[in-house]
């Protein structure tokens, strides 16, 4: 779970539609309620539930996102695991906001961004993913050890027994 400071500097104050233009096919509620649901959505740490057709179809149109072919398939890659939150993140936050917001979300981007960067989110996710990724090392060195030994030499240090490769291959 998130610490109660990041979830109150995603969430609030909400994003009201005086902050964005509207385009031609967007109103300025429609960037709002967008902004909200995105950053309630990152604030409960992208829960699958939450992760609707409208959210899905207006991310993957925004910060260089692509559409990864279907929402299940944007889902898994960015949202199930520390690592793709981590690249959803660092996209989101390095996009440069091309545009002109009556025609597109760029407003809703800079302001999107401005909240990350506050919130500094990326942090908890990359110190996450750190643990997750420490864990699986010395699972794997916990393995080797029972394996062969954590008192053993190395293979490479110890003697050689065996022929070596120009041995095998002299005619």
């Amino acid at each position: 779970m998130l610490p109660s400071t990041i979830v109150r500097a995603l969430t609030t104050p909400a994003f009201e539609p005086d902050h964005f233009t509207a385009t031609q096919w967007s109103t300025a509620e429609d960037k709002a309620k967008f902004a909200n649901a995105l950053m309630k959505f990152i604030a409960q740490e992208f829960p699958r539930q939450s992760f609707s057709k409208t959210l899905y179809q207006r991310l993957s149109n925004t910060f260089g996102h692509i559409a990864h072919y279907n929402i299940d398939g944007y889902y898994s890659t960015f949202f199930e695991r520390d690592a793709g939150k981590v690249v959803f993140l660092d996209q989101t936050l390095r996009w440069r906001c091309y545009g002109d917001p009556t025609y597109t979300f760029c407003d809703v981007e800079r302001a999107v961004q401005r909240r990350l960067r506050a919130a500094n989110v990326i942090e908890v996710f990359r110190m996450r993913e750190a643990d997750a990724t420490r864990k699986r090392e010395l699972d794997i060195l916990a393995r080797l050890q029972a394996k062969y030994g954590a008192d053993r030499e190395s293979p490479s240090s110890s003697p050689q027994t065996s022929p070596s490769q120009a041995d095998l291959f002299a005619t």
